[in-house]
C-alpha cells in the first residue's frame, strides 16, 4: 500500500505541475507593473491587486507586493492604499497562521477603510475575514461579515465580487446544515456569472452545489458539479481552487465507496499543498479525507493515524471547521483497533464540538442576520421606489408649470388640472402604503432585535448551566436564573433514577428558600412531575382550580411546601433521554405568558444537558476510580509473582552457604572432640595445630553465613512496594546476582529447562544512584522474558542451536547502559509497537499478565530519568537495552 501511494502522490504531483502553471492574468498585472515605475497611487493599486490576485498562485510572492505598497501608500498619505495594503497584511498574518495578529490586522484596515469610505475595500476586507471567522467555526460573524459584504459590493457595483462572496454564503449555509439557504445564493451567483461571462464565478457556485448534492447524498450530481467547477479552474489556471476541487471530488468517491479515484484525487488535493509552507488547515482537511479513505477501506492503523495528524494539524491552525468530523473519525478508527478508552474520550469530544459548533442559539443568530438583510434590501427597495415617485412628481410639478404658463389653452389647462388630481390621489394612496409596510418592517426588526438580545441571554444563562459538573450547583444555578426572569416563587427540578422508579426532587425553592427534598413514584397518576415525565408532554396552567381536570382526575397535596395557582412542568431529556422535569410554579392567576414559556422551554435544554454531562461525569470517575483499584491490585500481582519467580532462584543460592556453615559446623565439633583429647595428653604442638583449624573453619562459617544473610536481604528489599530510597549501588554485582537468581530459579520450575548464559561487565563504571530493589525487578523481568524468548525458539529448533543470554554492562557518554540480550525469535514487527502497553502480553493466556514490560518502563523512565528500549530482528533475537544517569 505505501509503495502504492508513493507512486501515486509521485504521479498527482507531476500532474498538479502541469496544471498549475503561471496565470496570464497575473502575467498582464506583472508587465503593466513592470512599465509603470512611477511613485503614485496607481502604482500602489497595482501592487494591492496583483498581491491579492497572486496569493491564489503561491502565498509568498504576495508579500513583497504588499510591503511596497503599504511603505508607497503611506509615503504618499493614501489611505486607500494602504487600508488595502493592510488587508493584504492580515492575509498574510492568516496564511502564515499567525493568529493573535490576524483580527487586529483586519481590524487596523477597516478603520482605515472606513474613514475614507472605500466601500469595496471594506467589502474585500469583510469577505475575507469572513473565512478566516469560518475557519475558526465562528459561523454567526461569518455570515454577518459576507452580508455586509454583498451589500457593499452591490452598492459600488462590483458584480463580481458580489458573485464571489454569494458563493460564498452558499458555502456557509451548506457547513451549518441549511441547504434550503444555500440554493438560492449559488443559483443567483450562477445566473449572474453565465450572464456577465464570469467563469470564476461559475466555478465558484458550482463548488457551493457540489458541497449541497454531496451533504444530500445525491453523489452523481455532486460529481458532476465539481467537475464542471474543475474544469473551469483548468482553463483559468487557477491552482489552489484546482487543488480543491481535487480535494472535494476525491471525498465524493470516498462517500461512494471508490476508494482508488477516492486515493488519486485526494492526493492530487494533498500534492499541492504539502509543497507549500504553513497551509495546516487545506493539509489538515485532505490528511482528514485520506484517513476516512483508509478506515472505510479496510486500513483502520492508517486512518487512526491520518485522522489524528489531520486533528493537529488542524488546531495547530485554529481550523475549527471540521473538529467533530476529525475527532469522530479518530473514535472510529480507535474502535475498529479496539483501543476503546480513546474510541470514547474522542467521541465524548466529537459530541462536545457538535454542540458548540452547530448549537440552536447559533442557527438562531444566523437566522436573525439573514433577516435583517433581507429586511435592508426591502428597506432600500421602498427608498427606490419614494425616490421614484418624488422624481415623477418633481416632473409632474413641471409639467404643470409650464402648461400654466400656457393660459391660452384653456381647455388643457383644465384637463391637465384633473390629471394633477388624480395622480395626487394615487400619490397618497402610494405613500399610505409604503407607509405601513414601513411600520410593518420596523415591527420586524423590533421582534428581531428583542429576539437576538433574547438569544444572547439564553446565550449567557446556558453557559453559566453548563459550567458545572455538579447537580446541587446546576440546579442552584437554574433557579437564580428563572427566579430572575418569571415570577418564580416555587421552583424545582426533577431528577429521574431508573432503578427506584422516582422522580427525586433534591432542593425545590419555595419563595427563596429551600425545601427539604421528596421524590414522587413515576406510576403517582395524580402527580403532575410523574404525568409530564411518563408522557413527555408539556403542562401549563394559568389557573389551577379550573384546568386541572384537563390534566388529572384529582389534585393532591404537594409533599412540600403549599398548592401553587400557577404552574408550568417541561420535561428534561437530552439525545433521546429522559432525565427527569423541571417546573415553576406561581401563587398568582396566569403567571406566565408565553414568552416565560419559550424562556423557560430553552433554559430547560440547557438544564437536561448540564445534568446529563453532570451524571456521565459522575460515572466516568466510578470508571476511572474502579479502574485505579483493578490496575493497583494487578500491578501488585504482579510483583509477588516476580518475587515468586525468584524464590527457587534464591533457595538454591542460599543452599550452597547454608551447607557451607553445616559441613564446617560439624568438622569444628569433631575438632573439638581432638583438643579435649590432645589437652589432656599435654600435646601443646597438635593442640595449637587443632585450635588453627577451628579458627580457620570459624571464619568460613562466617563468611558463608554473610552470604546468606545478603541473599536473604535482596529478596526482602525485592519484595518491598517500591517506595525505596536510592542508594549507590555496583550495577555489576546487582545485574550478576539477579542473574544467577532468575537462571536457578527457571531451573527449579522446570528441570527440563537448560539455557547458557554469559557476562560482559565494565569494570571501570562507578556506583550509580539508584533503588536498588526496583531495577532487580526491572533485571529480574527482562532476564525471565529473555530465557523465556530461547527456550521457546529450541522447543522449534531441531539440531545446532545454542541458546544463550547475554547480560552486558558499559558507560556511554556519561550514561550506563545494561544489556539483556537473547538469541530467540525476536519480536514481530507488527506488536513491536505495543510491547510496553500495560496488559499487552505475546505469552499464552496464564503465562503471561502483560504488566511487566510497563512497570519496567515506568520504573526506568519516571522513577530514574533513563531510557528503556528495545532492538530486535526477527529469526535472530532481541536486546532490551537499560540506560541511567551515572551520577
Amino acid at each position: 500500500m505505501r509503495k502504492r501511494l508513493i507512486g501515486l502522490i509521485t504521479t498527482c504531483t507531476l500532474g498538479g505541475n502541469l496544471l498549475f502553471g503561471q496565470n496570464p492574468a497575473i502575467d498582464s498585472l506583472k508587465n503593466k507593473l513592470s512599465r509603470h515605475m512611477q511613485q503614485d497611487t496607481a502604482r500602489v493599486n497595482l501592487l494591492n491587486t496583483l498581491a491579492l490576485d497572486i496569493r491564489r498562485m503561491d502565498r509568498k510572492q504576495m508579500i513583497p507586493y504588499t510591503e511596497e505598497a503599504l511603505q508607497l501608500s503611506r509615503k504618499l498619505n493614501y489611505e486607500k492604499g494602504e487600508g488595502r495594503a493592510m488587508t493584504n497584511k492580515a492575509l498574510i498574518a492568516y496564511d502564515s497562521l499567525d493568529f493573535s495578529n490576524v483580527f487586529a490586522e483586519f481590524e487596523k484596515a477597516q478603520k482605515i477603510l472606513e474613514r475614507v469610505d472605500d466601500k469595496e475595500g471594506q467589502a474585500i476586507l469583510l469577505r475575507y475575514r469572513g473565512r478566516a471567522y469560518l475557519d475558526e467555526g465562528k459561523y454567526v460573524e461569518t455570515l454577518d461579515d459576507y452580508l455586509k459584504a454583498i451589500k457593499l459590493a452591490d452598492e459600488v457595483g462590483n458584480t463580481k465580487l458580489s458573485i464571489d462572496v454569494k458563493s460564498n454564503v452558499g458555502y456557509l449555509y451548506n457547513v451549518i446544515g441549511d441547504d434550503n439557504k444555500a440554493i438560492p445564493y449559488y443559483t443567483e451567483a450562477l445566473d449572474q456569472s453565465i450572464k456577465i461571462g464570469y467563469k470564476a464565478g461559475m466555478s465558484g457556485a458550482y463548488n457551493a452545489m457540489g458541497k449541497t448534492f454531496k451533504t444530500e447524498g445525491k453523489y452523481t450530481e455532486s460529481l458532476d458539479a465539481y467537475k464542471k467547477g474543475l474544469d473551469l479552474d483548468i482553463e483559468e489556471k487557477r491552482p489552489e481552487s484546482i487543488a480543491i476541487a481535487y480535494g472535494n471530488i476525491g471525498d465524493v468517491y470516498e462517500r461512494m465507496g471508490s476508494y482508488p479515484e477516492a486515493f488519486e484525487n485526494i492526493n492530487r488535493f494533498l500534492a499541492f499543498y504539502r509543497s507549500k509552507q504553513k497551509v495546516e488547515d487545506r493539509t489538515s482537511w485532505g490528511e482528514w479525507l485520506l484517513g476516512k479513505a483508509f478506515l472505510h477501506s479496510g486500513n483502520a492503523d492508517s486512518g487512526f493515524y491520518y485522522a489524528n495528524h489531520s486533528l493537529l494539524l488542524a488546531r495547530r491552525a485554529n481550523y475549527r471547521q471540521y473538529l467533530r468530523e476529525m475527532t469522530e473519525l479518530i473514535a472510529a478508527s480507535a474502535a475498529k483497533l479496539k483501543k476503546y478508552d480513546t474510541a470514547y474520550d474522542y467521541l465524548l469530544l466529537s459530541t462536545h464540538y457538535k454542540d458548540s459548533l452547530n448549537g440552536e442559539a447559533m442557527s438562531r443568530r444566523t437566522a436573525m442576520l439573514q433577516a435583517n438583510y433581507d429586511l435592508d434590501k426591502k428597506q432600500t427597495e421602498i427608498e427606490l421606489q419614494k425616490a421614484r415617485i418624488r422624481k415623477d412628481r418633481a416632473l409632474l410639478v413641471m409639467v404643470l408649470g409650464g402648461l400654466l404658463s400656457v393660459i391660452l389653452i384653456s381647455a388643457i389647462l383644465f384637463r391637465n388640472n384633473r390629471q394633477k388630481q388624480k395622480a395626487n390621489l394615487l400619490l397618497q394612496k402610494q405613500k399610505k402604503e409604503i407607509d405601513k409596510k414601513a411600520d410593518e418592517l420596523a415591527e420586524q426588526k423590533d421582534n428581531l432585535e428583542q429576539s437576538y438580545k433574547n438569544i444572547e441571554l439564553l446565550g449567557d444563562i446556558g453557559r453559566k448551566i453548563t459550567s458545572s459538573l455538579s447537580v446541587e450547583t446546576i440546579i442552584g444555578t437554574v433557579y437564580d436564573n428563572v427566579n430572575a426572569l418569571m415570577d418564580a416563587s416555587v421552583f424545582g427540578i426533577g431528577i429521574y433514577h431508573e432503578d427506584t422508579k422516582q422522580i427525586e426532587f433534591p432542593a425545590t425553592y419555595e419563595d427563596g428558600v429551600a425545601l427539604p427534598a421528596y421524590a414522587n413514584s413515576i406510576y403517582e397518576e395524580n402527580r403532575f412531575a410523574s404525568l409530564c415525565f411518563i408522557s413527555g408532554k408539556e403542562i401549563i396552567m394559568g389557573d389551577l382550580q379550573s384546568e386541572y381536570k384537563n390534566f388529572l382526575q384529582d389534585v393532591l397535596v404537594p409533599k412540600q411546601g403549599q398548592q401553587p395557582v400557577s404552574l408550568i412542568y417541561l420535561p428534561l431529556r437530552a439525545k433521546e433521554k429522559a432525565l427527569g422535569v423541571i417546573t415553576v410554579q406561581s401563587f398568582n392567576k396566569n403567571a406566565f405568558s408565553e414568552y416565560h414559556v419559550y424562556m423557560l422551554r430553552n433554559i430547560a435544554i440547557y438544564a437536561a444537558i448540564a445534568l446529563e454531562n453532570a451524571e456521565s461525569y459522575k460515572k466516568l470517575n466510578q470508571t476511572v476510580d474502579s479502574l485505579k483499584k483493578t490496575q493497583s491490585q494487578l500491578i501488585q500481582s504482579e510483583k509477588m509473582a516476580s518475587l515468586g519467580e525468584l524464590t527457587a532462584g534464591i533457595a538454591h543460592e542460599i543452599q550452597n552457604p547454608l551447607n557451607f556453615v553445616n559441613n564446617f559446623s560439624e568438622v569444628n565439633a569433631e575438632l573439638i572432640d581432638e583438643l579435649e583429647q590432645e589437652i589432656s595428653k599435654g600435646n601443646l604442638d597438635e593442640i595449637r595445630s587443632l585450635a588453627k583449624d577451628i579458627k580457620e573453619n570459624e571464619q568460613k562459617i562466617i563468611h558463608h553465613g554473610k552470604r546468606a544473610d545478603a541473599i536473604v536481604k535482596g529478596m526482602l528489599q525485592h519484595s518491598r512496594s517500591g517506595s525505596g530510597q536510592k542508594e549507590l549501588v555496583d550495577i555489576n554485582t546487582l545485574a550478576d546476582e539477579y542473574l544467577r537468581l532468575a537462571y536457578h530459579g527457571l531451573r527449579a520450575k522446570d528441570k527440563s529447562f537448560n539455557a547458557s548464559f554469559k557476562t560482559n561487565f565494565d569494570n571501570s563504571i562507578d556506583k550509580v544512584n539508584m533503588i536498588p530493589q526496583d531495577i532487580g525487578r526491572v533485571l529480574v523481568n527482562l532476564i525471565n522474558n529473555a530465557f523465556y524468548a530461547v527456550s521457546e525458539k529450541r522447543k522449534q529448533t531441531s539440531n545446532g542451536y545454542e541458546p544463550t543470554v547475554t547480560v552486558t554492562t558499559k558507560k556511554i557518554a556519561g550514561k550506563v547502559e545494561v544489556s539483556v540480550k537473547d538469541n530467540g525469535n525476536g519480536i514481530p514487527q507488527k506488536v513491536l509497537d505495543k510491547i510496553f502497553q500495560p496488559f499487552f502480553t505475546t505469552k499464552p493466556t496464564g503465562e503471561g499478565t502483560g504488566l511487566g514490560l510497563s512497570l519496567s518502563y515506568d520504573i526506568i523512565t519516571k522513577g530514574h530519568g533513563g531510557e528503556l528500549r528495545v532492538e530486535t530482528k526477527e529469526g535472530e533475537g532481541s536486546a532490551f537495552v537499560i540506560q541511567l544517569p551515572s551520577v
